[in-house]
């Protein structure tokens, strides 16, 4: 029995050294890098490779005769997307180039899908995917490949064999051979020698600029390197004819902590350790002001509690507080659990903690003073106290026969808050590229402790925005003008009112929830909204309608118009227009894969009835990438095709670039032409994401 004992041993440990070898090799991998359009490739052709999920990268590339601006997000670990701005060098724009656009310009976006991968455990196979360039738009540059990749760790070299059809015509391959990856010096060890068969159709492809399509040569030869996975840099030979150069600047968005540790961050309470009993040694008071104190440390505001019975008629308190400051719920927590386990007395059983935000109850947690005992003591850990604390539909305060108010504290009348904002424009006939930038500032808080303001003005610092029309000049809108003419109101240098609106949240009862809103919700309109909510505790769905009435603004001041613009061919009319938006919206959370989806039906602002669809991608990080697409039964056409509104937004924590938590996010959206389809007003602060941002944490 012995022997047998000590043979089972011998199996473990060869079976733990054969998995560790495996994910040794699943994980050691040869330099990723990016071809000219900056996606995974060599230099003009694609390979099969994805880079690290969550990884984002903007860069630029001149290969003569065109300049190409991009960006691009490994969104799923299968899935990369990225968009370009190319421009033909010396070719003016024919309408717009003598007006200040410059040459002319063509926007595309890409789209690789990964069907094997090498962490799919076929380790003997390639990795294999399928691609499309310029996939949306006037698709100049269109095209769709399979490709695959085989990487030989051992001689460091990587093989790649594709075939495309489009502008990418026939068979494709690339070799990359990296000597002295094992090596630590930075920029050698990615050192990576490239060549590539380029299958680039250019004398027959229709959009090609004509100083393209002379090839001299189909094999392009250079080099790539990068800087501490940040810096990438490439240079080669293109068609034989030219010397071809790129440099991109990538992070891995998805999964930093932040460019600084969060070491201005409040450390767990632990002392002093306080549990004695209500009573003659400790007093309601004394308690109150402990655990407001304590709180207040852990950047955690304590506005009520009470002492109450629970429905077992122990003794309990009851408590509100607001988070200022932590965007995961389980940093929240875990101060919770670190300030009640030090301080809950001994003769109270019970302890209910609920969370506001916004004015609005969102959840609960609800403590037994044993288990926080035991849990100071180490009898059991964060995971037993977590199974035994779920969160919680919120529960309302104790009234007057139920309680004791025994602290109470008012919400701040004002804060005030200031930060800057650049504003971006792109494709004006005056110029590719327009911003504004300048301050956003102004208080919020509460009136009467319940409802909600926000006043917002605006002051535009520095700008190049003045000399941009209101209006497409080859493709003017042909319906209600409701979005088209937003750039007029921010050509001012003067300060403006943005925002000036009050709000009223309420929860009903089993997880339904309400608001009501009324003032200036956003630069273009101010109104009165109505919201109502479907979101259960622990849910990853919810339902919900909304209403708004709204009158358009006018461009300079704080006063409304009934007129809006709408134009007949080129010549504008001004209609009659009280504008008014109704939607049923639909959220569902797919929480194993990251990715949440939000579908809004119903009537937009230019009077078009339909559905917007929005999918995006959340990472451990809290960085936060989606994509939307609009359809309705709106007539918009561009270039002669039927147009949709759609784009692509993210959100990056604004504690990235901080040492201590916060709840901020630098928003960024950038829609692909600014048209009046699938439009809709602010409303104020939306129940959804209130609600979510209070529940969730990021994953792990």
């Amino acid at each position: 029995m012995f022997l047998h004992g000590e043979e089972d041993v011998t199996d473990l440990f060869r079976d733990l050294s054969l998995v560790n070898q495996v994910n040794h090799e699943i994980k050691e991998t040869l330099p990723f890098h990016y071809n000219y359009s900056l996606m995974g490739g060599y230099f003009s052709m694609p390979s099969a490779r994805m880079n690290h999920v969550g990884t984002a990268a903007v860069g630029f590339a001149y290969v003569p005769p065109y300049r190409n601006y991009a960006a691009t997000i490994q969104a799923l670990e299968r899935v990369e997307f990225g968009i370009n701005y190319t421009t033909y060098m010396g070719i003016p724009d024919p309408a717009m180039g003598s007006m200040g656009f410059g040459d002319f310009t063509d926007r595309g976006a890409n789209l690789k899908i990964a069907l094997l991968q090498k962490t799919d455990g076929f380790a003997h196979f390639p990795e294999i995917a399928i691609g499309l360039e310029d996939f949306y738009g006037t698709k100049r540059f269109h095209a769709f490949y399979v490709v695959g990749t085989k990487e030989i760790l051992d001689w460091n070299l990587e093989a790649t064999f594709g075939w495309g059809k489009g502008r990418i015509k026939g068979f494709f391959g690339g070799l990359g051979w990296t000597p002295f990856r094992k090596t630590n010096i930075p920029g050698l060890n990615q050192l990576t020698f490239l060549g590539e068969w380029d299958a680039t159709d250019y004398k027959n492809h229709a959009h090609e600029h004509p100083k393209a399509k002379k090839v001299k040569s189909r094999l392009n030869v250079g080099l790539t390197t990068s800087f501490f996975d940040l810096l990438q840099l490439n240079v080669s030979t293109i068609r034989g004819k030219k010397v071809a150069a790129s440099a991109s600047l990538r992070y891995d968005l998805g999964d930093t902590k932040g460019f600084f540790p969060k070491v201005d961050n409040p450390s767990y309470y632990r002392t002093p350790i306080d549990t004695e009993p209500l009573g003659y040694l400790r007093s309601e008071k004394e308690l109150s002001h402990e655990m407001a104190f304590a709180f207040g440390e852990q950047g955690l505001n304590l506005y009520r509690l009470y002492i109450t019975t629970d429905e077992n008629k122990g003794r309990a308190l009851w408590i509100k507080m607001i988070n200022n400051l932590y965007r995961e719920e389980r940093d929240v927590k875990q101060r919770i659990k670190s300030v009640l386990s030090a301080l809950a007395p001994s003769n109270i059983d019970t302890i209910t903690v609920v969370v506001e935000a916004d004015g609005i109850p969102t959840h609960e947690y609800r403590f037994r003073t044993i288990d926080l005992l035991s849990f100071r003591e180490g009898k059991i850990g964060d995971y037993e106290l977590e199974i035994l604390t779920p969160m919680r539909e919120p529960s309302s305060p104790p009234n007057s026969f139920e309680g004791s108010l025994l602290y109470h504290r008012s919400k701040a009348i004002w804060t005030f808050n200031i930060r800057p904002r650049l504003l971006t424009f792109f494709g004006s006939a005056t110029g590719k590229f327009k911003y504004s930038a300048g301050i956003v500032a102004g208080p919020e808080g509460y009136l009467f402790d319940q409802l909600y303001y926000k006043i917002q003005g605006a002051y535009n610092a520095h700008a190049s925005i003045s000399d941009i029309g209101d209006m497409d000049m080859l493709n003017p809108s042909q319906v209600l003008n409701v979005r088209s003419d937003s750039i007029k109101y921010f050509q001012t240098n003067t300060f403006a009112l943005e925002e000036a609106y009050l709000q009223k949240g309420f929860y009903l009862n089993k997880g339904w929830y309400g608001r009501l809103a009324l003032g200036y919700f956003e630069p273009a309109y101010g109104g009165v909204a109505a919201e109502f909510l479907y979101y259960p505790v622990g849910s990853c769905w919810g339902i919900g309608i909304e209403a708004a009435g709204v009158l358009k603004r006018k461009y300079h001041g704080i006063g409304f118009t009934t007129k809006i613009r709408k134009f007949e061919g080129f010549e504008p009319k001004f209609v009659h227009y009280i504008g008014y938006q109704y939607f049923l919206d639909l959220y569902y959370d797919i929480k194993p894969l990251q990715i949440d989806l939000k579908v809004s039906l119903g009537k937009f602002l230019a009077r078009d009835v339909g559905a917007r669809f929005e999918i995006g991608r959340y990472f451990p990080s809290g960085f936060r990438f989606s994509v939307w697409y609009s359809l309705t039964n709106a007539h918009d056409i561009v270039n002669g095709s039927r147009y949709r509104d759609k784009g692509v937004s993210f959100l990056i924590p604004f504690d990235f670039f901080l040492k201590k938590s916060s709840r901020t996010y630098i928003p960024y959206a950038l829609s692909v032409w600014l048209r009046d389809t699938g439009a809709r007003a602010a409303t104020g602060k939306r129940l959804y994401k209130t609600l979510q941002e209070e529940r969730e944490s990021s994953p792990l």
